[in-house]
């Protein structure tokens, strides 16, 4: 069997390799970790029988991104029934060109109509169409609705 440059077995590495990135997916969530690390351990099975570091490198590649796509494709899409609500309420009027202040989701944003010649008034229901940095992007109601869908 080919020892390593580390003086270990070449299946060993593989398989603590892999049991590293199936411990760091448990930090941080990442489907290509995981699919990093099962074709790792793959490969160690592999490596038992297959001498050449070559092609553990090649059968490892090849697992890797078979498996990261097939990992990609069981993480759930996000949904528009899931969505946050997009409405909010002006509560310090939003004048041409400037911010003003919204309550959204229970808590006051300052807020910016995406068109810049139109003021908002206090009371009027406004849908966020964006964000940029802690200022929503708004549009009053009408806007939303006469748009062509």
């Amino acid at each position: 069997m080919m020892q390593s440059v580390f003086n270990q077995p070449a299946y060993l590495l593989w398989l603590v390799g892999g049991m590293c990135c199936l411990f760091l997916n448990l930090l941080v969530f990442e489907p290509t970790i995981t699919a990093l690390g099962i074709a790792a351990i793959i490969t160690s099975i592999a490596a038992l029988s297959l001498p050449s570091v070559g092609l553990q490198m090649m059968l490892w590649g090849i697992l890797s991104v078979a498996l990261a796509i097939v990992m990609r494709g069981l993480v759930p899409q996000s949904s528009k029934d899931l969505a946050a609500p997009s409405e909010a309420q002006v509560s310090v009027t939003i004048p041409r060109g400037g911010v003003g202040e919204v309550t959204y989701e229970g808590t006051i944003w300052s807020a910016r109509s995406q068109v810049s010649d139109v003021a908002i008034a206090v009371g009027q229901t406004v849908h966020v169409v964006g964000r940029q940095g802690n200022t929503l992007i708004v549009l009053p109601a009408g806007f939303v609705q006469d748009r062509p869908v």
